[in-house]
Formats: structure tokens, C-alpha cells, sequence
């Protein structure tokens, strides 16, 4: 199996167990996780493959009403601004309202801040899951320390497993948690709409 689809797998896994053991506060049957779903642009008059989508519905309705789609990268260098210009362009072509990149490597500075200002979210797993790095827990999770954790290049100088910047700019290292947080926002969203 090749290392891009490894991520993937991986990355929909997590979303399943998640799911599966309640943390995303949202009924298990209301929510459907795909790896490489199409989804049609209009624009391209073709289908466009997504990583990772999660899907959700209301009881008996025909089409989701939330669709989160996840790019993986599993480079062994960062993750460019272009890569995030790309995916961006692909959740506008088919409409979809909501978007992370997940990598196990850095992203690149530039990557960072177009995604802030495009609202996609970024997660960074790290490649060697087997070390477990420990934050004190009266330390702070200051956007700068998530930052730090997406942008380094050297995994020995990070302290957590993961780091996540959700669409709205808030940090996490917790993956269930940041999870849990943009799908919250987008239910009280639909509710308002």
C-alpha cells in the first residue's frame, strides 16, 4: 500500500472510532465516512475525488446536509501553499462546506496562512506514532505553539502527536476534540439557517 493511502486510511479510521465511541456528539447514524468519494464539479463537468469526506444527514433526508472533505499529504517535505490553493479550489468547484488538510509533515508558512484566510483547516499527525511526547497540562495551547507544531521540520522538537488548526483559527492537539469543535459549529450553523 502506498504511504498517501496508508494516511488516508488512517485518517478515516480515526474519524470512524470517533464516531463509533460517541466523541463527536452526533448520532452514529446521521453520519457517513467515505474514502476517495466523487463528488461532481460543475465547472469541470467531471467528477472530483475527495481523500477522506464525511457526510451528514438529517433522518430520511435524500442529500447531506455537511459535507467535511480531508486532503492527505504524506510528503517527506512540507506541504506547499499551492497544495492548499489546490484543495481549496476543489471544495469551491463542488460546494462542499468544509475542509482540512492532514499531513504527517510540516506545512510551509505560506500554506498556513492562505488556509487561515480561506478558512481550511489543517491537521499535522505525526509520521512516528509510537512516541508519546506529554504537555504539562497547566501549559496553554497558544495558536503560535500550533503553528510551531505545523511548520516544524524536526519531530524530535515537538511536544504532542498531533496539531490541528481548525477553519475558524482555533488550535487543538487533541484530533477528537478538534473534530467534535467544527462539527458543533457547522450544526449551530445549519440550525441558523
Amino acid at each position: 500500500m502506498d504511504k498517501g493511502k496508508a494516511l488516508e486510511l488512517q485518517v478515516k479510521e480515526s474519524l470512524e472510532i470517533e464516531l463509533a465511541q460517541g466523541r463527536l456528539n452526533i448520532p452514529q447514524d446521521a453520519v457517513k465516512v467515505y474514502h476517495r468519494k466523487s463528488y461532481y464539479s460543475s465547472a469541470r463537468r467531471s467528477e472530483i475525488e475527495i481523500d477522506v469526506s464525511l457526510e451528514v444527514s438529517r433522518p430520511d433526508a435524500v442529500q447531506p446536509f455537511f459535507i467535511w472533505a480531508r486532503e492527505c499529504k504524506d510528503y517527506h517535505h512540507s506541504v506547499p501553499v499551492g497544495d492548499i490553493e489546490e484543495f481549496h479550489s476543489k471544495i469551491e468547484q463542488i460546494g462542499l462546506h468544509k475542509g482540512t488538510v492532514a499531513c504527517r509533515h510540516e506545512f510551509q508558512k505560506g500554506a498556513i496562512r492562505f488556509a487561515e484566510a480561506k478558512r481550511i483547516g489543517l491537521a499535522r499527525i505525526l509520521p512516528d506514532g509510537s512516541i508519546i511526547r506529554l504537555r504539562e497540562a497547566a501549559q496553554t495551547v497558544t495558536k503560535s505553539f500550533i503553528e510551531f507544531g505545523l511548520i516544524e521540520s524536526d519531530s524530535e522538537k515537538l511536544e504532542s502527536m498531533f496539531y490541528g488548526l481548525s477553519s475558524s483559527g482555533c488550535g487543538f492537539i487533541d484530533f477528537s476534540e478538534m473534530i467534535s469543535f467544527e462539527l458543533n459549529a457547522q450544526c449551530r450553523q445549519g440550525r441558523k439557517d
